[in-house]
C-alpha cells in the first residue's frame, strides 16, 4: 500500500513529541510538508524529517498547494478550528494537539466540518496512550478497587511567558492554565471515571505574568457519585521531582513533589500514578478473581507496582491515527466527539469561576456564553 503523505501545520516546540511518532512509521507514512513561518522551526523540522521537505509560511497556502492525505495541527490554540476546517474542506484528515479548542462552539464546528468531509479527527490527547496512565485504566477495569469515590489529579509546571507569546493571551490560549493543560487531567478523569456532573471552580491570575490564570483548582462530582480534586500550578517548580528507577535521587536539588499524579480511591482498595515513578496499587482485601497486572498478594501488604508497557502516549496516538487512515484496525480513543467533553468540562470551570456559583454539565451553549471567558 502506498505511503500517505503528512504536513505539520505548525512546528513549535511540541513538535518534539510528535516527530518520532512519523519518524516510527516512515514504512507507513512520509512527511512532506510544513507550515511555520519561524525559520528555527523550520529548521528543527528539517533536521527531523530532511532538506526535501516543502516549507511554507501559511498553512492556507499549503493546503491549497499540497496533495497530503492528512495533517498534524500544532498551531496555537485560537487557531486549531480554522486550520481544522480548513483542512477537512481540502479533503485532509486532521489530527489536533490538545486541546482540542476554546470552547465547545469550535469543537462542534470542527466535528461538523470533518464529518461533513468524511475524514478523521483525532485528538492529541496523549495520556490515554502512554503507559502508566494506560496502567490505571486496566486496574480500574478489573473492579479490584470496587466503588471508586475520590479522584485527586494535578498538574505542576513552572510556565514563565514572555508577552509576546500566544500563549501569554487569554484570548489566543482560551482562557489560561486550566484549558491549557489542567485539560490533561479532566481527560484522563473523564476516560477512568466517566462523565462530569457539576463543578466548582477557582483561579488565580497576575496580568504581568499572563493575561489568563496559572493557578486553577476545580471541585467536581462526577455522574457516577465520585469527589474529585484537580489543580494546576503553572508557578513552581515542584515538578523537579528527581525520580530514578530506584526510588527518589540522593541528590538534595531534585526533591521536589511532581509534575503530574493521579490517585484514586476506592471501597476495596486504592491506587495512583506519580509522574517519572509509574503506577501503583494498594489493595484492602484480596480480589476474587486472578490478577496478572500486579502481584495481588504484595498490594494487601504495600502499594504494589503495575506491570504494563512504559509506551510514549503521542508515539502510541500517532500510530492509532496513521493505522486508521491506512484503513488498518486502530484504537481511536481521543475522536473529536470524545474530546469535546473535556473542553466543555473547563468551560464550565470557566462559568464557575465567572459566576462564583457550581456550574452543572451539560452545558446550554450560546455564543454569548461561549465567549464570555475570553472577554
Amino acid at each position: 500500500m502506498q505511503k500517505i503523505r503528512i504536513a505539520f501545520l505548525g512546528f513549535g516546540g511540541i513538535a518534539g513529541a510528535h516527530a518520532p511518532g512519523f519518524k516510527a512509521m516512515t514504512d507507513q507514512c512520509e512527511v512532506v510538508a510544513v507550515a511555520e513561518p519561524d525559520a528555527g522551526n523550520v529548521q528543527r523540522a528539517r533536521d527531523a524529517f530532511g532538506d526535501r521537505l516543502r516549507v511554507y509560511n501559511d498553512y492556507r497556502e499549503l493546503l491549497a498547494k499540497e496533495n497530503v492525505d492528512g495533517v498534524d495541527i500544532l498551531l496555537p490554540h485560537h487557531l486549531h478550528a480554522p486550520a481544522t476546517v480548513a483542512a477537512a474542506e481540502a479533503g485532509c484528515h486532521v489530527l489536533v494537539e490538545k486541546v482540542m479548542a476554546r470552547n465547545v462552539a469550535e469543537c462542534d464546528q470542527m466535528i461538523e466540518a470533518c464529518e461533513r468531509a468524511g475524514v478523521l479527527l483525532l485528538v492529541a490527547h496523549d495520556r490515554r496512550y502512554a503507559g502508566p496512565w494506560v496502567a490505571m485504566k486496566r486496574v480500574l477495569e478489573t473492579g479490584v478497587l470496587g466503588r471508586v469515590f475520590y479522584w485527586k489529579l494535578e498538574h505542576n509546571q513552572n510556565v514563565s511567558l514572555p508577552a509576546a507569546h500566544w500563549a501569554f493571551s487569554k484570548d489566543r490560549i482560551g482562557g489560561g492554565a486550566i484549558m491549557s493543560c489542567l485539560t490533561h487531567q479532566i481527560d484522563a478523569l473523564r476516560w477512568y471515571e466517566g462523565e462530569v456532573a457539576s463543578v466548582t471552580a477557582m483561579s488565580q491570575t497576575i496580568p504581568t505574568r499572563m493575561e489568563g490564570e496559572f493557578a486553577g483548582v476545580i471541585a467536581a462530582r462526577t455522574r457516577s457519585n465520585a469527589l474529585v480534586n484537580m489543580s494546576i500550578n503553572w508557578w513552581t517548580r515542584s515538578n523537579s521531582m528527581g525520580w530514578t528507577a530506584d526510588g527518589l535521587s540522593d541528590n538534595a536539588e531534585h526533591h521536589g513533589l511532581w509534575y503530574e499524579l493521579n490517585q484514586c480511591c476506592g471501597t476495596h482498595g486504592e491506587a495512583y500514578f506519580l509522574h517519572e515513578k509509574g503506577t501503583y496499587v494498594k489493595l484492602h482485601e484480596k480480589p476474587e478473581q486472578p490478577i496478572t497486572l500486579f502481584d495481588a498478594d504484595k498490594a494487601l501488604q504495600q502499594f504494589t507496582p503495575v506491570i504494563w508497557p512504559n509506551e510514549s502516549g503521542h508515539v502510541n496516538c500517532i500510530r492509532q491515527w496513521i493505522s486508521a487512515i491506512r484503513g488498518k484496525p486502530a484504537e481511536l480513543l481521543t475522536t473529536g466527539r470524545e474530546c469535546r467533553g473535556t473542553v466543555e468540562v473547563a468551560e464550565a470551570a470557566y462559568r464557575s469561576i465567572e459566576t462564583s456559583q457550581a456550574v452543572h454539565l451539560p452545558l446550554q451553549q450560546t455564543q454569548e456564553l461561549c465567549d464570555a471567558h475570553r472577554s
